[in-house]
């Protein structure tokens, strides 16, 4: 280069200030930080997304020992880590993050910088251009057409909460710009594995298992693309995790408050530790919150702080509910809240409708719980209910559409329907008894008025219509049926305490005598017609009495001759009763009775197309014999005990029935009648328990 001095640069360092007599072969100058180079890149940076950032201090981690089956190390350099809220997905994200900071660095870092600087200086608007314009100049042509990272171990590109990104201006995921947003980086990343598999990049996505992410995951285009890892809730795997966690974490605390601790017993004890571990059921944002709420430094006493714990997880302790103050679970209800914003508002009421009804029928048989059997009841096509339930894939399992008729719709976590049932802490989102109970309960006197025939013992399920109905024939007659039956369950279950203008319109327009009929016969024992006239004679006698639907009349005073001979009749007993069952059994008796006895067994034994198995084996478990038996059998109860009372159930006298109900010791003396179900004397003599329900005009 001569004598001659190097001139310095007009701004930045000066590199060769008075250097002379030196070759540079094949030179890369880069300038490593330059102030304008940061504040370009600092534009487009979302804060805390770093993994160190401070904005994530304390980050979520996985606790040492779990989540051990999760690892970057994969065939493929795509994949998508998937789960329901509060199962963890940020802690493994973040634990990936730190343990591939500390075991690989970035190589080719000049060649990555002076790629950046370039960029920034040849086209400053790169970063305002199109995503896909973005991508191609940020991950293309850096690593495909420059070669940077060639022959390098992978790089580790982590996008956590995929589902919770969305474009400049978008007020919430509810808005469709941000799937579509979320649907592209996808496809951006998987055109790019797919095109450039030699590239050392290695994509990790974690998000929850959204609609349109699983659609998007699922298009043929991208599904060669990638593996997938599902990060369940309720393994056991993930229960064995939570109580690893809860048990590190019960121990810090006692070495934080050993002035606190007890020193007659360890504390907690081993079934305080179990009751919150079987709460959280593998739920780790649960068990979370549930520790920094015990271990709250403002309150600072992690004794007083557990028994308030454990009283919330006990839902038979009274004072189980919680509130807004005080609220052990506030962190948990507010992601409940922040899943519940993303609904159309225009969608929010059928959502509200389908989580009612499976808030009603949580604790029900399997079927019950299907969503084509839900949907059917709730006259509600499939399209609709996806619709309603698309943003609730975080806190349901939600059944594809093709198992919708196998698999159940579950909750999450007991937590969500106490969040649901608590209008203090979910406001607008909040289920009353219109939507739990009402709402379903109307709906099954729809099924059930469409498939009774009148004064015969059986249903004709083919007269129910299905909005969301399968192929083929022999599914649709077996999804009918299971309409059938949970429409009975609900039509027998009605709270009593539901004082409901609607749903006393709809009791007074039933028949009740026909009530044996139809409305009944599904349920072998009985008792789907037992538990609503139970209810309506005991549970609710006043208010309903206010409004003339039932009304009491001795049994002495019952005129046999107003007992309807065209009608059935029922008798149910925990004894003999009139069955003709080995006496040696004595196991409960469910009689129907009816003037042509002979009809109505012809019924059920020579129809095996109409009725299924369960249904043509009914002679088997239910008695039918001539109402004369019956009838006999109340004389004798009205000679024994004329004072007791019946009750009359109807709007009218020709829509009625009289139901009496009564228990007795073995010596035939009345015990009680505010029970129907089988009790024990104070002396430990076995209770013998009748209920006889007769078509009667007054």
């Amino acid at each position: 280069m001569g004598d001659r001095q190097s001139s310095p640069a007009r701004d930045g360092p000066h590199y060769f200030n008075n250097a002379h007599n030196f070759v540079v072969q094949n030179p890369t100058f880069v300038n490593m930080a330059p102030k304008s180079v940061l504040k370009w890149l600092g534009k487009r940076v979302m804060p805390g997304a770093e993994f160190d950032s401070s904005e994530r201090d304390p980050p979520p981690r996985c606790h040492p020992g779990t989540r051990i089956s999760i690892n970057p190390n994969r065939s493929k350099n795509l994949l998508w880590l998937h789960g329901l809220a509060g199962v963890g997905k940020s802690a493994i994200i973040q634990s990936l993050a730190e343990s591939e900071s500390k075991s690989n660095g970035i190589n080719d870092p000049n060649r990555l910088a002076a790629y950046v600087v370039e960029l920034m200086t040849r086209d400053p608007r790169s970063l305002d251009k199109a995503m896909s314009e973005q991508f191609r100049k940020l991950f293309i042509e850096p690593f495909t057409q420059r070669g940077i990272g060639g022959g390098s171990t992978p790089w580790l590109i982590l996008l956590d909460g995929l589902d919770e990104c969305r474009p400049p201006g978008a007020e919430s995921q509810a808005q469709s710009p941000s799937e579509r947003t979320q649907c592209e980086i996808i496809k951006l990343i998987s055109t790019f594995v797919l095109e450039y598999p030699d590239v050392p990049l290695l994509w990790i996505i974690s998000s929850r298992p959204e609609s349109h992410l699983m659609a998007c995951f699922s298009s043929a285009d991208i599904r060669a693309a990638y593996l997938e890892e599902d990060v369940p809730i309720d393994s056991n795997e993930a229960c064995r995790d939570v109580e690893r966690y809860l048990r590190s974490e019960f121990e810090k605390i006692r070495q934080q408050y050993p002035y606190h601790m007890p020193t007659a017993s360890p504390w907690p004890r081993e079934e305080r530790v179990a009751v919150i571990a079987r709460s959280a059921r593998g739920h780790f944002v649960f068990a979370a919150t549930v520790m920094k709420f015990i271990e709250d430094p403002d309150i600072g006493d992690p004794i007083t702080q557990l028994e308030q714990i454990l009283i919330f997880v006990n839902p038979q302790d009274p004072r189980h509910l919680r509130s807004v103050e005080g609220n052990p679970l506030a962190a948990l209800d507010a992601l409940y809240t922040s899943i519940l914003q993303q609904i159309n508002p225009e969608t929010l009421p059928l959502t509200k409708r389908l989580l009612g009804y499976y808030v009603s029928v949580d604790h029900r048989p399997t079927y019950h719980r299907l969503l084509t059997v839900a949907c059917n009841i709730l006259n509600i096509e499939q399209n609709r209910a996806y619709s309603a339930l698309r943003k609730l894939y975080a806190v349901l399992h939600i059944p594809h559409p093709t198992d919708a008729g196998e698999r159940p719709l579950k909750f999450l976590h007991k937590s969500f329907v106490d969040y649901l049932e608590n209008e203090d802490l979910s406001h607008n989102f909040s289920l009353n008894e219109a939507d739990t109970e009402v709402g379903p309960w109307l709906c099954s006197t729809r099924v059930l008025e469409q498939a009774v025939v009148p004064h015969e013992p059986t249903p004709d399920i083919s007269k129910i219509s299905l909005c969301w109905c399968p192929v083929e024939k022999s599914a649709q007659i077996q999804l009918q049926w299971k309409v059938y039956a949970a429409a009975s369950h609900l039509f027998g279950s009605l709270d009593g305490r539901v004082e409901d203008e609607v749903i006393l319109d709809k009791i007074q327009s039933i028949d009740f005598s026909t009530i044996i009929g139809g409305h009944f016969i599904y349920r072998i024992s009985g008792w789907i017609c037992v538990n609503l006239l139970n209810r309506l004679t005991h549970s609710s006698s006043a208010y309903f009495t206010s409004h003339g639907l039932t009304r009491s009349i001795s049994l002495g005073d019952v005129d046999l001759r107003h007992i309807r001979n065209d009608r059935l009749a029922y008798y149910g007993s925990n004894s003999l009763g009139l069955s003709r069952r080995d006496p040696r059994t004595n196991a409960s008796s469910s009689i129907i009775c009816h003037q042509d006895a002979a009809h109505v067994l012809q019924v059920y034994r020579y129809d095996p197309v109409r009725f299924p198995l369960s249904i043509q084996l009914f002679s088997l478990y239910v008695g039918v014999l001539p109402l004369k038996c019956l009838l006999d059998r109340l004389r004798l109860r009205q000679e024994q005990h004329p004072w007791a009372q019946a009750t009359i159930i109807g709007a009218s006298p020709s829509t009625s029935c009289i139901v009496f109900r009564c228990n007795y010791t073995p010596d035939g003396k009345l015990v009680n009648q505010d029970s129907l179900f089988p009790v024990l004397h104070p002396e430990g003599t076995r209770i013998t328990w009748e209920f006889f329900v007769l078509p009667y005009l007054w």
